[in-house]
């Protein structure tokens, strides 16, 4: 189905309805991937300048939902509706979700303190006995399950986050910012592929051995003390990590 139409009076700049109605009709397939996204076309369509329409497909290009074919025109990327860049802030990902229109829902499970497991240990530096927070979260875009993220947080014992705390913030990290001033600068991510097990599957609602995504992720506070461990695993399908670098 196609999505509404402009409206000049809600105070949305015009290149932001155009960009979010076409990264809807991206995500949900009804964008024709054969079929280019020419500017006449928008033109026809939205009754705009050229400017908003250039603006609106610049972004959705660099956020990965649209890619240009020199000659050809402008093509809708199919089969993946999360795009993540490489600048979004450690532990920004369910706000940057929420930014992008995709409606994330989290579901937060198996608070507690614990020890980490000892390789968990050794990656953070942990002392002897030092205890850490633990819990699971579930992410969801659009009623789909996208990640399922297993999170060991060295805080304060006086950080005790219940679950509807942590799934309304959306962050662990950015709950204890704004609680103690422990502030993220860096995160070490490592990804690979595996193959579902039969809990996984379950979880993600695929077959037994589909490919998943795994991104395991150190994070590290502005003072370079590793603040915590986390290993999210992706359906393999829906994410999409995207990076730069420089020569």
């Amino acid at each position: 189905m196609a999505y509404g139409e402009l409206d000049p009076s809600s105070g949305v700049p015009l290149y932001r309805q155009i960009k979010e109605i076409l990264r809807r009709e991206v995500a949900d397939g009804t964008a024709d991937p054969r079929k280019p996204m020419t500017e006449v076309q928008l033109l026809n369509r939205f009754a705009v300048s050229r400017a908003p329409i250039r603006q609106a497909l610049q972004e959705l290009a660099s956020e990965g939902y649209v890619y240009r074919k020199q000659g050809k025109g402008t093509f809708p990327v199919t089969g993946i509706r999360v795009r993540r860049p490489a600048d979004v802030q450690p532990g920004a990902l369910y706000e940057y979700l929420s930014e992008s229109g995709l409606h994330p829902a989290s579901r937060v499970s198996g608070i507690e303190r614990v020890e980490a497991p000892a390789v968990i240990g050794d990656r953070l530096g942990l002392e002897e006995g030092e205890m850490l927070l633990h819990f699971t979260r579930l992410i969801s875009v659009e009623d789909e399950p996208l990640l399922e993220a297993s999170v060991y947080m060295r805080a304060p014992e006086d950080f005790t986050p219940t679950a509807e705390e942590l799934e309304d913030e959306g962050s662990a990290f950015k709950l204890l910012e704004r609680r103690f001033g422990i502030t993220l600068d860096r995160a070490e991510h490592e990804a690979w592929a595996t193959a579902a097990s039969a809990d996984r599957a379950a979880t993600f609602g695929v077959g037994e051995g589909s490919p998943l995504l795994v991104i395991e992720t150190i994070f590290f506070t502005t003072g370079g003390r590793p603040a915590g461990w986390r290993s999210a695993v992706h359906r393999a399908e829906d994410f999409k990590y995207r990076f730069t670098t420089s020569p």
